[in-house]
């Protein structure tokens, strides 16, 4: 059975420490790969914690200092809105130019598609209809590239909802678009839902993961049923056993640099 790798989204840790120095220590702590966050947009002046605001030059030093330590890029992350008109759109494609190089710079095979700003239930048919066109544009990219759009399981997205994401999948028709799991928002979302049964669904889609704690992912549950749940240990080990050989990427921690040492430790379990 082949092993998980897990990874360290620079998300966790903006505001906190630059991707600069969270590298060396990622690769120190043990962890395979860091997921580089782009950020939004970047304000002169700024510390820079995304890829955002970040010349061509920083950004292949960033892939200098990763391949320096031994660490892989499995994704790298970004925001699109196809659905707010045509000037968003367009940009939203030519941001996805951008960050199909800079995958391609990296080796990531994945880029996180999250952004648009609006609940699966708040979508109308026209949005829908613009919406599906815009990751079958996006899908054009990774073939061009050779990348793959994992849509995150994300609030106030098209694919916040497991029938959500589902349409989006289907209706995009392609292995370039696909799903980035995070089952924290079916707890928030859709707590009648079964954990298990959710990732069963999800899974012959799903090219990368994000796990979010409040406290660890040793002790942390997520709602299952509304008056259950299921621990970190029990959606880990279903996803080992169901063959997933990927990335799972701590997106959320309290006090990062002191409990992503620790972290590492756990989910080297599985």
């Amino acid at each position: 059975m082949i092993d998980m790798k897990f990874s360290v989204t620079t998300y966790v840790t903006r505001n906190v420490m630059l991707p600069e120095d969270l590298i060396p220590k990622l690769a120190e702590w043990g962890y395979d790969g860091i997921e580089l966050w782009g950020g939004r947009t970047y304000k002169s002046g700024q510390p820079k914690w995304g890829l955002e605001g970040r010349t061509e030059n920083e950004i292949k030093r960033l892939k200098d200092l990763v391949d320096q330590y031994g660490l892989e890029v499995p994704a790298v992350s970004t925001y699109f809105r196809f659905t707010a008109g045509s000037e968003t759109y367009k940009k939203s494609l030519q941001t996805g130019k951008r960050y199909c190089k800079i995958a391609k710079l990296f080796g990531a095979k994945v880029i996180r598609v999250v952004g648009e700003g609006i609940s699966s239930s708040e979508m109308t048919e026209d949005k829908w209809k613009v919406f599906i066109k815009g990751l079958k544009d996006l899908a054009s990219l990774g073939d061009k590239y050779d990348v793959t759009f994992g849509l995150e399981l994300h609030k106030n997205t098209p694919h916040d909802t497991i029938l959500g994401m589902l349409r989006c999948i289907w209706q995009a028709d392609t292995p370039r678009i696909r799903v980035l799991y995070q089952p924290t928002t079916t707890s928030e979302l859709e707590p009648e839902l079964d954990q298990i049964w959710v990732l069963d669904k999800l899974f012959p889609y799903i090219v990368h993961v994000h796990i979010q704690a409040k406290t660890s992912f040793k002790h942390d549950t997520l709602v299952s049923r509304i008056h259950s749940h299921v621990h970190w240990s029990q959606i880990l080990q279903e996803m080992k056993q169901r063959g997933y050989s990927g990335y799972i990427s701590i997106e959320k921690v309290p006090h990062p640099l002191k409990n992503l040492q620790e972290e590492i430790r756990w989910l080297k379990r599985f």
